[in-house]
């Protein structure tokens, strides 16, 4: 039995585009990474630029002749005071 060893096929990629090869792949694997870490900031910075709207907006509609709550109602808001 012999152990025939010959490049009888087309010849591999050169070292150019194996190069390239490389650096595409890298370069498309860094895109991807990197967008899998900035995509859920940027879903909390929008999340939070639309609480913050959305708080700006609600306080904004009281103005100073609107009574939003009533003495007894004022004190008894915080930790504690119950249900009513």
């Amino acid at each position: 039995m012999a152990l025939q060893v010959s490049n009888g096929g087309p010849g591999g990629k050169s070292v150019g585009a194996a190069t390239i090869g490389i650096v595409v792949t890298l370069l498309v694997f860094v895109a991807v990474f990197i967008g899998f870490l900035i995509a859920p900031l940027l879903v909390l910075l929008l999340a939070f630029l639309g609480w913050s709207a959305a708080r700006a907006r609600g306080e904004r509609g009281s103005g100073p002749g609107s009574t939003a709550h009533t003495d007894d109602e004022a004190a008894a808001h915080g930790f504690g005071t119950g249900t009513r």
